[in-house]
């Protein structure tokens, strides 16, 4: 039995958004939110699905996986403990514009549509800490753009590298978090690579300390390194 007191307690410790939040708002998501476990390779929320509310990570991770038209999946981002996603679809009532997959299984807490409505729409300031994440998501989506799509192969698999590791709604900043099971073929798709380049791209920033390789696990060693790498500094 899952103690959804000591898991809020351990999201709040973790200085995520949750954290953010006046107490009274906490105590509010607290007594709306409910326990969801999800089985590995499931789906949280379904790209084109209904909206399904902000989920909060507290065990496992959230790949966040869209879907062109033609079936390729490119992973946009990773949600770990201590995370939440799902703010776009409660702001704009529209259906989810990627997928959340528990690939290897995840626990969450979990917040219904009517439920963040009734919480978070009681006034201007209470919705702009709602709105926040994802204004700063938006601003890292136009920096990829301004900055990223015209790098060399090599500073973006460094860059991307360093963003998987880190909450899509936040800053630029802070530790990177291991990548565990995350494939190389998931890597190149991310970058529009191929998977024998990402591993002789990976090999490359091994030799130079940057990051560790292990099975199914990448592990940024040197956060500062990498992002000047991914610089071209």
């Amino acid at each position: 039995m899952v103690n959804k007191a000591a898991v809020f307690e351990a999201m709040l410790r973790s200085g995520g958004w949750l954290a953010t939040l006046p107490e009274a708002v906490r105590q509010a998501v607290f007594k709306a939110s409910s326990v969801r476990t999800i089985a590995p390779g499931a789906a949280l929320f379904e790209q084109d699905g209904p909206p399904t509310g902000l989920h909060g990570v507290f065990s496992g991770d959230i790949r966040v996986v869209g879907h062109s038209r033609d079936g390729r999946a490119v992973i946009m981002g990773v949600i770990h403990p201590g995370e939440w996603v799902g703010y776009l679809s409660c702001l704009d009532g529209l259906p989810h514009a990627y997928s959340g997959i528990a690939r290897y299984g995840a626990r969450t807490l979990s917040l219904a549509p009517a439920d963040v409505a009734r919480i978070f729409e009681r006034d201007v300031a209470t919705y702009r800490l709602l709105l926040a994440p994802e204004l700063a998501a938006e601003r890292k989506l136009a920096q990829f753009i301004i900055e990223g799509m015209g790098l060399p192969l090599v500073q973006r698999v460094a860059a991307r590298l360093c963003d998987l590791g880190r909450w899509p709604y936040g800053e630029d900043a802070g530790p990177v978090s291991p990548l565990d099971h995350i494939s190389q073929e998931e890597l190149a798709m991310s970058v529009g690579a191929t998977r024998p380049r990402i591993n002789e791209i990976l090999r490359d920033l091994a030799s130079r300390g940057m990051v560790e390789l292990g099975y199914g696990r990448i592990v940024v060693r040197d956060v500062a390194a990498l992002e000047q790498f991914a610089r071209g500094e």
